[in-house]
């Protein structure tokens, strides 16, 4: 075959200019999300699917969800029990809505980044409580708004 000189081919541009990656992590969140609507099972209260994460092989996708309001070690692990039972289920929804070879193995985990935000909302809520109870005790100098010190 004979090369053309100077000609390249040109992909044309489309809409999406994310990886594939993101496109599939938003469109399993969907269908995760959607399935737990539809699921009725008692011992899943109000949960939220926060974000999938699927490998770059599409082996695997992490699923991670959220629980409304604070919960117990023991509560968790009766959670996450009760996700795990619906593993299968949730991949059958996947391979059936998703256009992909092979389906991923589904693996349900807690959001780290809800866990660290409320544990941040907590130790300031803990500074702010202690804050007005510091004042009312005159540890802390009240501090004059009408100028500088000495007028």
């Amino acid at each position: 075959m004979a090369k053309r000189s100077g000609q390249r081919r040109v992909r044309p541009q489309t809409t999406r200019t994310y990886p594939r990656t993101a496109r599939l992590n938003a469109l399993l969140q969907e269908i995760v999300a959607a399935y737990f609507e539809r699921a009725d099972d008692d011992r899943i209260g109000f949960l939220t699917i926060t974000g999938v994460d699927i490998d770059r092989d599409l082996n695997v996708a992490d699923v991670y969800v959220s629980l409304f309001g604070s919960s117990t070690p023991e509560e968790d692990a009766d959670l996450l029990d009760a996700l795990a039972g619906h593993r299968k289920a949730v991949q059958r929804a996947i391979a059936d809505q998703a256009k992909l070879r092979k389906t991923p193995e589904v693996v349900f985990s807690f959001d780290p980044g809800v866990r660290a935000g409320a544990r941040v909302e907590e130790i300031l809520r803990e500074i702010s409580d202690a804050a007005p109870a510091e004042q009312a005790d005159g540890d802390v100098p009240e501090k004059s708004l009408d100028g500088p010190p000495g007028q």
